[in-house]
């Protein structure tokens, strides 16, 4: 027999019954014959009778059944209703806080996890730095406490202006201001030479140190006149000079000139090398004969000057026929095709602001100027830093250190 048509545990023989009776009049299964219910409730009476009492009438034992059990099915609905409906709240509800649990230990699990790894990251970065000695070998460095005296320092001055007076929103300048400014130039200099313990000293004046009177507007800017801006300028030089020596075994000038010292106004009528700034080296040759660690050179015929740091080529001039990127290239290969002269860097003033421009391994700066911005500068919303530059040269490295010193 099928399984679905035995006895259930807790069912009575008439409940039995009336259970197989339901399935053969509602289902008409084909496996399910009257012979078989008597056969498995043990009714004594033949299977047509069954048959007949279950189904002949409306009024029969299996009519009576269904109408009374529908009747108090009716009857109970809605009270069955509401609560199937408080059920499935129940339910839902014990739904929802299963899900809220799982998502919770869920993001608990992965809390866990990103510890976990976190922590076993830390402990293999432990194992890694205690063996990194190991696997890639110890660095024998040679390190001695007593500092050597393998360096030099070049001192750029360049457009001091001397005798031009400004008084913008940017600066106030004049021939007071310019020698405060020199004199804590010099002074920061010459601490930073000691700091670097710095045996010899390149200063490297780049010109214009006058204002000069080339134009109408520095006739009316300048507060001295040319030939008395040229002495005390290189008055003022000299003492920076002679102050400077004292810190280094060695202290070596070089001087070019500027554009607004030369001595025609048109500088299309005017030759380039006719300039009174050519005078200040020879004056301070004499000036300084006394200082025996000083030499003044003084043999510049053009507006170049060239000069050796260690094994490293310095390539300077005033800057008013060159700019900081074209002279990577021109100077460089100029020097090199007509006298076999290897340019490392190239010092540049006359912009009146800083700036710096590598190119092919050489490094070529315009340095800072002394005077800050004139009124044609204030003009133009133009406006640098004062002051003057200075470099660290190392014998193993070449440029080891660049300071821009600040006037005040």
């Amino acid at each position: 027999m099928n399984p679905k048509y035995e006895r259930r545990d807790g069912e009575d023989v008439f409940e039995y019954g009336l259970r197989l009776i339901e399935m053969k009049i509602e289902q008409k299964p084909d496996d399910l014959d009257w012979e078989d219910i008597v056969e498995a409730t043990g009714i004594d009476c033949h299977r047509d009778s069954l048959r007949k009492a279950a189904s002949v009438t409306p009024y029969s034992g299996y009519a009576v059944a269904q109408y009374f059990k529908k009747k108090y099915a009716s009857q109970c609905a809605p009270n069955q209703d509401s609560y199937m409906n408080e059920l499935d709240c129940k339910i839902a509800e014990m739904r929802k806080e299963t899900k809220r649990f799982y998502d919770q230990r869920r993001e608990f699990h992965k809390m866990v996890d990103r510890i976990g790894r976190e922590e076993n990251l830390e402990d293999r970065l432990i194992e890694a730095a205690n063996g990194l000695k190991d696997s890639i070998g110890s660095i024998d460095f040679n390190h001695s406490h007593d500092l050597n005296n393998d360096n030099e320092a070049i001192l750029v001055l360049t457009d001091w202006h001397y005798g031009m007076t400004t008084n913008n929103v940017w600066n106030q300048y004049n021939t007071t201001v310019c020698k405060d400014r020199i004199k804590n130039i010099v002074e920061n200099a010459a601490n930073r030479i000691m700091l670097h313990r710095c045996s010899k000293l390149h200063i490297v004046v780049l010109g214009d140190l006058v204002h000069g009177s080339i134009h109408v507007s520095a006739r009316v800017a300048s507060e001295e006149l040319v030939c008395n801006q040229i002495m005390q300028a290189s008055e003022i030089l000299a003492q920076c000079v002679e102050y400077l020596s004292k810190f280094v075994d060695k202290t070596i000038v070089y001087m070019t000139y500027g554009n607004h010292a030369r001595t025609i106004q048109d500088k299309n009528d005017s030759l380039h090398a006719d300039n009174l700034e050519r005078l200040i080296p020879w004056w301070l040759e004499q000036r300084l004969r006394g200082s025996e660690n000083v030499l003044v050179k003084n043999d510049f015929e053009n507006e170049f000057l060239c000069f050796r740091v260690f094994d490293y080529g310095f390539c300077a001039s005033h800057g008013d026929l060159d700019g900081a990127k074209n002279s990577t290239t021109a100077l460089t290969t100029l020097f090199h095709k007509k006298y076999g002269y290897n340019v490392d860097y190239i010092l540049l003033g006359d912009k009146h602001h800083r700036e710096s421009y590598e190119q092919f391994g050489v490094i070529s700066m315009v340095c800072d100027a002394l005077c800050g911005s004139d009124d044609y500068a204030n003009d133009r919303r133009l406006y640098s830093n004062p002051g003057q530059t200075l470099l660290i040269v190392s014998s193993a490295s070449g440029l080891d250190a660049e300071y821009h010193l600040r006037c005040g």
